[in-house]
């Protein structure tokens, strides 16, 4: 067979395998993406971008795009009810409430739209930026060694059969997950049912009496049954659990049942029904899932890093699986690229699981809460709601790329290392912006208004850095290039006038000194060498 090269190969082409695919192409790192279905996938999935996931995009050039898509049906259906059958009476109802307002935290309000909408796009912008995609293509056999990864791939259209050598594979294939489980990684938490996707069009109008219903929580066809709009007026998803202990699988559910499972649910014996299939391009009637709330023990063996639903599985109560997914390969992809091009020792890697890890964690109980308050009398309380943000926005990562992780550097809770660089309404080069946009590829220094000039000298003789994305430490004065109206900066960012912060590619603060001067200066190299795993380096300034 013949055999192919690339730095990253990605197995999975939904949400979280492409944005992966995005975020390493912004540091010109080579992919390779391989997906086994042969489209993206049709069912809504995820409905709402979190405010940290449009972040993500807006730096990515993807922000337009999802605003520009059509908007979720949720939009308008903002009912949950809770019934025998979508026909029959009320055992509760309520209204999702409207969004928050969230210009305080960030510059991206969050976006209700599809993930069937949404994954074209993100495909769309990754080919654009040179990504190699390939839908339609099976991955097989995978073995690492220590320099790299082989695979040995299909091409399911043609036939063609060929190995692929890269540097490093991201498994981003599902919560199923092939490999993890060829890995023998095990998984932590609990699994609460199977569940069967059908994908239907029906006129409901009758059933619906008027009633905007977006969700409806249903006895039947069996208990635990979830209808729920897929992407039209009249295109549905019913959710069945199903019990493979007893004999059930997805076998069993042919076009037949799934119409009478449709019409079990909705309470009409004669209701007129198009099952559609699962995945378009395939014969397949239902797609599969786990109502489940689970956490992989291991993020990464070896050469093999595992995202997403391949690392972690929640309830869907809340949307925040596929965010905490795109999240995950953000926090990976600058640590991937600074590695691959020299600029960060291998050590960085062991940095994305105790980062990425406690995130999943609380958001799985979140997700768990959320779900049994939406499934049970009650609807979502502010207190949930509140907890998805700061989920979204105010979590603290504690590692060694993060310097002073644990908190003992003496300054306030603003500003923290660790945490998400805050939002500030900022004009920069006479345009209005967010400080959000002033961060990555590389690494960021932001000096305080009233840092003294003379530090600027020790910085720039301190020597040369090669940092991930452009491979220099941008350094921004507030005052200078970038004005600071509110004259909030030093405040938000827990430290003075004259002191500096450091901030990651990703976005959040790495390090901070209440005083920037010639002798903090001369500390920037050891910091830099600490967070990228490296030996002592030096570091070189640019604009």
């Amino acid at each position: 067979m013949s055999e192919e090269n690339t730095a990253v190969l990605i197995a999975g082409g939904g949400i979280v395998g492409l944005s992966a695919a995005v975020f390493l192409r912004r540091h010109h790192v080579p992919v390779l993406l391989v997906e086994r279905h042969p489209g993206t996938s049709m069912l809504a999935k995820a409905r709402v971008l979190s405010p940290r996931t449009m972040e993500l995009y807006r730096g990515h050039g993807l922000e337009e795009a999802v605003r520009a898509a059509p908007p979720s049906v949720f939009l308008a259906a903002t009912d949950v009810v809770r019934a025998a059958t979508l026909a029959g009476p009320e055992e509760y109802r309520g209204s999702r409430p409207p969004g928050e307002s969230v210009g305080w935290a960030s510059p991206c309000p969050p976006a209700l739209v599809e993930q069937s909408t949404v994954e074209p796009l993100v495909r769309a912008r990754a080919e654009e930026l040179s990504a190699d995609v390939r839908f339609h293509t099976e991955l097989g056999e995978v073995t690492q060694d220590a320099d790299g990864v082989t695979a040995a791939v299909t091409d399911r259209a043609s036939g063609r059969r060929y190995t692929v050598r890269a540097r490093y594979l991201i498994a981003a294939d599902g919560h199923r997950s092939p490999l993890r489980g060829a890995l023998g990684i095990r998984t932590r938490g609990r699994r609460l049912a199977h569940v069967v996707n059908i994908a239907f069009e029906a006129d409901l109008g009758a059933a619906l009496r008027g009633r905007p219903v977006g969700l409806a929580y249903l006895a039947r066809p069996v208990p635990g049954t979830l209808l729920a709009r897929l992407d039209g007026a009249d295109r549905w998803v019913l959710m069945v659990p199903y019990d493979p202990e007893r004999g059930e699988g997805p076998a069993d559910f042919t076009p037949e049942r799934c119409a009478a499972d449709v019409r079990a649910a909705v309470g009409a014996p004669d209701l007129p029904v198009r099952v559609l299939p699962a995945v378009p391009g395939t014969g397949r009637a239902v797609h599969t899932w786990e109502l489940a709330s689970w956490v992989a023990e291991e993020y990464r063996r070896g050469r093999i890093l595992l995202a997403g639903d391949a690392v972690h599985v929640m309830p869907p109560s809340g949307g925040l699986g596929a965010n905490t997914g795109i999240q995950d390969v953000h926090n990976l992809a600058w640590k991937l690229a600074a590695v691959l091009k020299g600029r960060g020792g291998a050590g960085l890697l062991d940095t994305y699981e105790p980062e990425r890890r406690p995130v999943a964690e609380l958001t799985c109980a979140l997700s768990a809460r959320l779900q049994e308050e939406r499934a049970g009398a009650g609807g979502e309380d502010a207190a949930a709601r509140a907890g998805r943000l700061a989920l979204g926005l105010g979590y603290r990562y504690d590692s060694a790329a993060v310097a002073a992780a644990g908190g003992e550097d003496g300054l306030g809770e603003p500003g923290r290392p660790g945490t998400r660089a805050p939002h500030l309404d900022l004009v920069r080069e006479g345009r209005a912006c967010s400080s959000i946009d002033l961060y990555g590829p590389g690494f960021t220094l932001v000096l305080g208004p009233d840092a003294p000039e003379a530090a600027d000298d020790a910085l720039a003789a301190a020597g040369e850095y090669g940092a991930a994305g452009e491979g220099r430490l941008d350094v921004l004065r507030i005052g200078r290039e970038t004005l600071d109206p509110s004259g909030r900066w030093a405040a938000a960012h827990g430290v003075g006038g004259g002191g500096a912060v450091l901030v990651r590619p990703d976005g959040f603060v790495a390090w901070r000194a209440p005083l920037w001067d010639a002798s903090t200066a001369r500390e920037l190299p050891g910091v830099l060498a600490r967070i990228l795993a490296l030996p002592p380096l030096s570091v070189a300034a640019g604009r």
